[in-house]
C-alpha cells in the first residue's frame, strides 16, 4: 500500500481485480443485482447526472432462501471499505459470508461509487438508495418490504463510516427511518486523522499515511473522498464531528477496533465523546491492526470477533417481536489470551490521553492540533471551538511541550519557528511564550515527519 499510495490506477488494479475475490464456502450463495439510483433525493453537492443510472450489489445467502417476493427474517445491509477509492463487495465476502451465517441473516453487499471520480457526498446517496431498496423496493420489483427493525447497517473502514453517517443522515433529515442496529469494523471517522493513535501506531499498522496522486491531490485537497478540506469538517463525512442529540436516539451499536490501528481513536473519540450515553458498545481488541476481521481464514481472534459481531446484530434486529437485550454504553477490552477474556475499559478516553502525552515527550504534538477535528465540531453551519476530548489541562500541555522544546533545542535539531497565534475569529492574539517549535509537527491531514 505505501508503494502503490503514488498513483491511485496501480493501488486499483492490485485490488480491483477479480482474482482479489475473497473465497466462500461451495453451499454459499451470492446472487448478483442491480439497485437503481431515484432522482426524487438529491443531496446537497450533487447534479441531477450524480442520481441517474444505477449501483452494483449482490445478496449473500448461507442458508438457500428460493423466493425473493418472501421477506427473510434480517438482513444485513454492508458496505465495504477501501479508503473510498478502493475495494468492492468481492474483495470483502470473507466478512460478508461469515456475518450472514453468524447472524443468521440476509447480506446484501453493495458497491457504492468510489473516489476521486465520485466524491462526498455521492457515495452517501448510494447506501442511501440501498436501503430504500430494502424499506421501499420498485413498484414492479417483486420484492418485499422489509421493516426498518429487520435491517442493520454494517461496514468496516470507509464502510463504517459510510455505515454511520447513513445512520446520522436518517437521524437528522428525517427522511428515513433508523435501522435496527449498526456494527462497524475499524471505522474511519476522522478524514482529517488527526488522533493521536494516528501517529502512536504508525509503526504497526499497515495504513498510509494517504495517496499522494498529484493528478488529485493539492493543497486544499487532502483527502479524494472530497473536493475540498473543509468538506472533511461535515460529520456526515467525518462522523466523530457529530453531536448526540437526546431527543432523537441512536438505534443500538457496536464498534470495535483494534489496540494496535491507525483510526483506533476514531471509534473511541465517537463513542465515548460524540455520543458518551448513547447505547454503544465499544470493544477494543488486544494488539490488532487496522480491520483485522478480514484475516478471519488465518486468525481465530478474527473469527471471535465476527461472532460478536453476529451474535450482536442477531440480537438486535428481527421480524418477531421480541423483547431484544439493552445495550448499555460501555467500553470492553478483549484480550488475546486464552479463552480471549473480556473487561470493562473504566476511561476509554485515557487511551488517547496516554498516546497524545507520548507523542507531545516525542516533540511531534503541537498546537496546529487546533486546525484539526479534535478539537472542533460542525455544529449549525460553523466552526466552533469545544474542549479537548484529552484530560490534561492546557497548562499541563503547555509544560509538556515547552520541557519538549527545550530538549530539542538543546540538540540543535530545532528550526523551525511555532505560528502566531489566533482567537475563534481569526485575529492575532500574540505569539506563542515557547520560541521554537518541533521539527516533526502534524498537518491538516495528519501527515508527519519524524527526525
Amino acid at each position: 500500500m505505501e508503494r502503490t499510495k503514488s498513483s491511485l490506477s496501480i493501488a486499483r488494479a492490485l485490488v480491483q481485480g477479480k482474482k482479489t475475490s475473497a473465497p466462500v464456502p461451495l453451499t454459499t450463495k451470492i446472487t448478483k443485482i442491480r439497485i437503481p439510483l431515484r432522482n426524487d433525493l438529491v443531496l446537497d453537492g450533487m447534479s441531477a447526472d450524480d442520481a441517474a443510472g444505477s449501483i452494483n450489489a449482490e445478496w449473500i445467502d448461507v442458508v438457500p432462501h428460493p423466493d425473493k417476493s418472501v421477506a427473510a427474517e434480517r438482513v444485513i445491509l454492508y458496505i465495504h471499505g477501501g479508503a473510498y477509492i478502493l475495494a468492492s463487495r468481492r474483495t470483502h465476502r470473507s466478512i460478508t459470508w461469515r456475518l450472514a451465517k453468524y447472524a443468521f441473516a440476509r447480506v446484501l453487499s453493495v458497491d457504492y461509487r468510489l473516489a476521486p471520480e465520485a466524491t462526498f457526498p455521492i457515495p452517501l446517496y448510494d447506501v442511501i438508495n440501498a436501503y430504500r431498496y430494502l424499506i421501499d423496493p420498485p413498484a414492479d420489483s417483486g420484492l418485499p418490504k422489509y421493516h426498518p427493525e429487520q435491517i442493520s447497517f454494517c461496514g468496516d473502514s470507509a464502510g463504517g463510516g459510510l455505515a454511520t453517517s447513513l445512520m446520522l443522515y436518517c437521524r437528522d433529515t428525517g427522511n428515513l427511518p433508523m435501522p435496527g442496529a449498526v456494527g462497524c469494523f475499524s471505522p474511519w471517522y476522522d478524514l482529517t486523522q488527526s488522533f493521536p493513535a494516528w501517529l502512536v501506531n504508525e509503526p504497526y499498522d499497515y495504513l498510509p499515511d494517504g495517496t499522494t496522486d498529484p493528478k488529485y491531490m493539492s493543497e486544499d485537497r487532502s483527502q479524494m473522498y472530497v473536493k475540498h478540506n473543509d468538506d472533511m469538517l461535515n460529520p456526515l463525512a467525518s462522523p466523530s464531528l457529530a453531536v448526540e442529540d437526546p431527543s432523537k436516539p441512536i438505534p443500538p451499536m457496536l464498534i470495535q477496533v483494534g489496540d494496535a490501528e491507525r483510526v483506533r481513536d476514531d471509534g473511541i473519540v465517537f463513542s465515548q465523546n460524540s455520543f458518551p450515553t448513547s447505547r454503544i458498545r465499544l470493544e477494543v481488541y488486544e494488539d490488532q491492526l487496522h480491520v483485522f476481521q478480514m484475516f478471519a481464514i488465518l486468525e481465530p481472534f478474527s473469527r471471535f470477533a465476527l461472532k460478536r459481531m453476529g451474535q450482536f446484530l442477531f440480537e438486535q434486529t428481527g421480524a418477531s417481536q421480541i423483547r431484544r437485550p439493552d445495550v448499555p454504553h460501555e467500553a470492553l477490552r478483549v484480550s488475546t489470551a486464552p479463552g480471549y477474556p473480556i473487561e470493562e475499559i473504566p476511561d476509554a478516553i485515557g487511551i488517547i490521553d496516554d498516546g497524545a502525552r507520548l507523542l507531545v515527550e516525542r516533540g511531534v504534538w503541537t498546537r496546529s492540533m487546533n486546525d484539526t477535528s479534535l478539537f472542533v465540531v460542525h455544529k449549525k453551519g460553523r466552526i466552533e471551538r469545544r474542549p479537548t476530548v484529552l484530560n490534561m489541562h492546557e497548562a499541563d500541555l503547555d509544560e509538556i511541550v515547552k520541557q519538549a522544546d527545550a530538549e530539542l533545542r538543546a540538540s540543535g535539531l530545532v528550526t523551525e519557528t511555532l505560528p502566531v497565534e489566533h482567537d475563534e475569529d481569526g485575529n492575532v492574539v500574540g505569539t506563542s511564550d515557547v520560541d521554537e517549535a518541533p521539527i516533526a509537527t502534524l498537518s491538516l491531514h495528519g501527515t508527519h515527519t519524524l527526525m
